[in-house]
């Protein structure tokens, strides 16, 4: 059975165990080589993210369409825009 908890056709970046400002150059670095429109899924355990990545998602334009707490890691995602 899939992992409901996943969305389809996502790309994930796992920077689970890495400190501030790591999970957000990530996810910088996945998003420039990502075609418009796809989806990125970023687990993080800096719980900073809940700060940072609607932060960075509105500075940069890009869609954050979904974050949320899971025990010690926090999912975000964030759909690449033009």
């Amino acid at each position: 059975m899939a992992d409901s908890s996943r969305m389809d056709n996502s790309v994930r970046v796992d920077t689970s165990g890495r400190p501030c400002p790591v999970p957000i150059l990530e996810i910088a670095k996945a998003m420039r080589r990502l075609p418009v429109g796809t989806l990125v899924e970023l687990v993080s355990t800096d719980r900073g993210l809940e700060a940072d990545l609607p932060a960075w998602c509105e500075a940069t334009g890009h869609e954050l369409v979904r974050l949320e707490r899971r025990e010690t890691s926090y999912v975000g995602w964030v759909r690449k825009v033009g």
